[in-house]
């Protein structure tokens, strides 16, 4: 077997090249990995050094010749590179072969023959300048290795981890890293429409790659939005370990990981016409409560419909218990209480508390039923009725000591909100 890294800055890109590699070149290829430019490769390089690298000529921050030609400099000709162009990189292409690039391909016309053609030039520099024997030991290291730690995460989310010294240790032995402090974990179920329990194997088989190329799409686009780890329960689930530090607000961060699993749906559903949903489990800060947010997440998960594939657990417990929203939201309303005399606008009080101001907007909503505009206003409308009633302040003075743009427009809001003007609000009360 020999290990083979892709370097293509477009998702569809990485997909077909792994597909049309699973299928044509199975018994001699592994892809260990992919990158997006050539900068994280060159990373992935010199960790673990594959034989063949396809990678395209134009990407962004390090381009395929600047990596060619920096991997030649410190490996010599092997790990062998095959190049991906455009028509119009012919001279680029040229330059890769100078460069001593084993051959190019034109993407739109790549095929399952051109790549066999490239791929079996790569083989054969290979095995002229590096020894074939101990490729396979190599191979089936690497993959016992994933399989022990696959099992190892098994154990952690079944609560069988022992305790904490004893878990970070087989952890170092398998070169997992537990060094953040704040995990979630996403339950993931994958529906095909093929029954795995039918007499025809065919069924089970199609499931299986179904399954198969769900996941690795998943990780391909998951993986760019956050470090996580994807690990497999069954031929229907999977879990995806998210990992980060406290510095980074968590509410932020379940925006992030919710707009990559709809990112992931998304394609998964559009090449492979399988259905996807996953359930979200809470933040968690100590490596063994992984499986505390693994069980929350599998419970959501079972909550899931197509109306809403992805559900997070906090959301379904939320009404039971004081969450971590709750405390939050709380701390936003007393924020907006100090500063009645600001703008208040959603975006700077967003940034105030590290969120986007899309997720306070829905987060306000759902927690309090009203609109973050709509309850600051109310708020600074029950501040200025008692400025008004206090008889030293004029109108347009009020509307400036809170925030308001003009005198008209917090007349505007103070109507909307009370259902009279300033002004008549004043009379109302002078009246009784």
């Amino acid at each position: 077997m020999y290990r083979l890294l892709i370097v293509d800055d477009e998702p569809l890109v990485q997909i077909g090249l792994k597909s049309m590699l699973a299928k044509e070149l199975a018994d001699k290829i592994e892809v260990i990995g992919t990158a997006s430019n050539g900068h994280e490769a060159w990373e992935l390089i010199t960790m673990d050094p594959p034989d063949i690298v396809i990678a395209d000529i134009r990407m962004p921050v390090m381009t395929g010749l600047e990596l060619l030609n920096k991997s030649h400099k410190k490996y010599g000709i092997v790990p062998a590179f095959i190049m991906l162009t455009a028509y119009e990189e012919f001279e680029m292409a040229r330059q890769a072969l100078l460069g001593e690039a084993v051959d190019y391909l034109v993407k739109i016309e790549l095929n399952p023959e051109t790549l066999t053609k490239a791929i079996n030039k790569a083989i054969q520099r290979i095995d002229e300048f590096k020894p074939a024997s101990g490729q396979k030991e190599v191979s089936t290291s690497e993959s016992s290795l994933e399989d022990l730690r696959q099992k190892f995460m098994l154990k952690l989310f079944n609560h069988l981890s022992g305790n904490e010294e004893e878990f970070l240790s087989e952890a170092n032995r398998l070169n997992l890293r537990f060094d953040y402090n704040r995990y979630i974990v996403v339950y993931g179920e994958i529906n095909s429409g093929n029954s795995a329990s039918d007499a025809d194997n065919s069924f089970t088989q199609a499931a299986l790659d179904v399954y198969s190329s769900s996941i690795g799409m998943a990780r391909e686009i998951i993986s760019r939005h956050a470090p996580c780890n994807i690990v497999s329960i069954d031929i229907q689930h999977f879990a995806i370990v998210f990992m980060f530090n406290e510095d980074t607000p968590v509410a932020g961060t379940m925006d992030l990981i919710t707009e990559a699993l709809e990112n992931a749906r998304t394609m998964i559903s559009s090449y492979f016409k399988a259905d996807i949903t996953f359930g979200i489990g809470s933040a968690v800060s100590a490596p063994l409560d992984i499986a505390v947010s693994y069980d929350e997440a599998k419970t959501a998960g079972q909550q899931t419909d197509a109306a809403q594939p992805v559900r997070l657990f906090s959301h379904i417990v939320g009404s039971n218990r004081r969450s971590g929203k709750d405390k939050l939201i709380t701390a936003i309303q007393e924020y907006i209480d100090l500063n009645l005399n600001g703008k208040l606008q959603l975006n700077e009080v967003a940034e105030v508390f590290g969120l986007s101001p899309a997720y306070l907007s829905v987060l306000f909503k759902k927690s309090t039923e009203s609109g973050f505009s709509e309850y600051v206003n109310t708020k600074k409308i029950d501040k200025a009725k008692e400025m008004l009633l206090s008889g030293d302040m004029k109108i347009y003075e009020v509307a400036d000591a809170l925030g308001f743009e003009s005198a008209y427009y917090f007349s505007k809001v103070f109507k909307k909100v009370d259902g009279h003007s300033p002004r008549e609000y004043i009379q109302s009360k002078s009246d009784m």
